[in-house]
């Protein structure tokens, strides 16, 4: 008998198993920070990765910015807040980001008007806003810009596997993959392949709050929609005594900011960002590819610059309607804003990784911390922990188990959206035991009072 086949014998009557080798070439699919984030530790640890990301000008997702009216702009996330030691280094050594909140100009409207906050929490913004902060995380990596990943056949197990594949019949074969966003694509994405566990998790609502008394095994990933609106006005117009708040005193808005304040921009006129509450959001719900030139558009436009005017103490039509003093507006509905609920996996990891298939999922909706959750240091997180357990340890499965014993949706309470629900596990309602069962969990949505950072 060959030496070789002796040895396997051997191995096998001593009921040892060998572990396949280490994935060396990763893809994924989403270039926000979750996704740049895994790549850069990857690419660290010698594994090739590449990134798909659907952004026609760069990576980012909702840590994007825009050139507007001559300024940069931050529309969706407005800072990072950084608890890792590491991110911070990152952050710092990158040149692209500085110290935010420390001088008095950050903090909140209430009905007493503008008051700082000072809580020692550590935050950054981007020199060049959020964007500029993106492009140093993705500097020196792979990423397939404005790429789309079809939802109904990008994503294809090949025999132990992965093919990604895009428009033009262009196809790349890897031994991972990744799923680096969230939504609808990112559940149709999975729906067909075989790694039904990780497509469970996937599973989106979309929702102002979650509900206060949920049915059993009902738990599911779940994101709100809010409006941002950025507008210009003369200097002078607005108050100058603060760069950017949480809106406490105006139901309709949860976050104003002053774009030329914040990133210190000389300009002659002012550009502020405007974010709504997700009820309104839901409320004044519209087709954002169709939205631009609508009458909804002008309707919710008015109703925010009445808002923003009531948030400040503005005397009404100050800012909005024909004698306003704002010059331009740009609406944009933010259809997948915040996750409202996290997976809290019972193994406390801040990813999923199915060994079985050989895929993983990374977003700041995975984190075991909740003061932390739906924050972009969330999402660096979960990517550089997935990128780690892939690297050394991706024979086994992690923040994966199911069922009535495995992992909870934790509601999570922010500036930008409460959940008001309780934790409820997750449950297969198509298996025999999953039907019509659940358990719900006793952990409470905690606040965050860190909002988008």
């Amino acid at each position: 008998m060959p030496w070789r086949r002796v040895e396997k014998t051997r191995a096998a009557a001593e009921g040892k198993t060998s572990k396949p080798p280490a994935p060396r070439t990763v893809a994924i699919i989403g270039g926000g920070v979750a996704g740049l984030a895994c790549a850069r530790r990857l690419r660290s640890l010698g594994v090739k990765a590449t990134v798909f990301d659907t952004g026609k000008r760069e990576p980012g997702g909702r840590a994007s910015s825009r050139l507007w009216c001559g300024q940069v702009v931050d529309h969706a996330s407005q800072f990072v807040t950084c608890l890792d030691p590491e991110l911070s280094e990152v952050l710092a050594s990158s040149g692209a980001a500085r110290r935010f909140g420390t001088d008095g100009r950050f903090g909140r409207l209430s009905t007493e008007g503008f008051s700082a906050i000072d809580d020692q929490l550590e935050r950054w913004v981007g020199i060049q806003g959020m964007a500029g902060i993106v492009k140093a995380l993705a500097q020196g990596l792979e990423v397939h810009q404005d790429v789309w990943v079809p939802p109904s056949n990008g994503l294809q197990a090949a025999g132990g596997s992965w093919n990604v594949v895009v428009p033009r019949d262009q196809s790349y074969n890897f031994d991972a993959a990744v799923i680096a966003h969230n939504g609808k694509c990112a559940e149709r994405l999975t729906s067909s392949t075989p790694a039904k566990e990780v497509h469970a998790l996937l599973r989106t609502n979309f929702a102002a709050t979650l509900p206060r008394n949920p049915a059993p095994g009902s738990g599911r990933f779940t994101l709100n929609q809010i409006y941002s609106l950025i507008f210009e006005v003369p200097k002078g117009v607005m108050p100058e005594s603060f760069d950017a708040a949480f809106v406490e005193n105006e139901a309709t808005l949860r976050w104003l900011s002053s774009n030329t304040g914040k990133l210190q921009q000389k300009a002659e006129h002012e550009v502020w960002t405007a974010l709504s509450s997700p009820a309104f959001g839901k409320q004044h719900k519209a087709p954002q590819e169709f939205l631009e030139g609508t009458a909804k558009e002008a309707e919710v436009v008015d109703l925010m610059l009445a808002a923003v005017e009531k948030a400040v103490a503005l005397p009404a039509g100050t800012l909005g309607g024909a004698t306003g003093a704002v010059r331009h507006t740009k609406l944009q509905l933010w259809g997948a804003a915040l996750p409202i609920s996290r997976w809290a996996s019972s193994d406390a990891v801040d990813f999923v990784w199915s060994a079985a298939h050989r895929i993983g999922i990374a977003g700041d909706w995975l984190s075991s911390v909740p003061e932390r959750a739906s924050t972009i240091e969330a999402a660096w997180i979960s990517g550089v922990r997935l990128a780690d357990h892939i690297a050394g340890h991706s024979s086994d499965d992690a923040g994966l188990q199911l069922g009535e014993s495995g992992g909870v949706f934790v509601p999570v309470n922010a500036d930008f959206g409460s959940s008001g629900s309780e934790a409820v596990a997750w449950v297969d309602p198509e298996s025999p035991k999953g039907k019509g069962k659940g358990r719900k969990g006793k952990w409470k949505g905690r606040s965050n009072s860190r909002g988008r950072g």
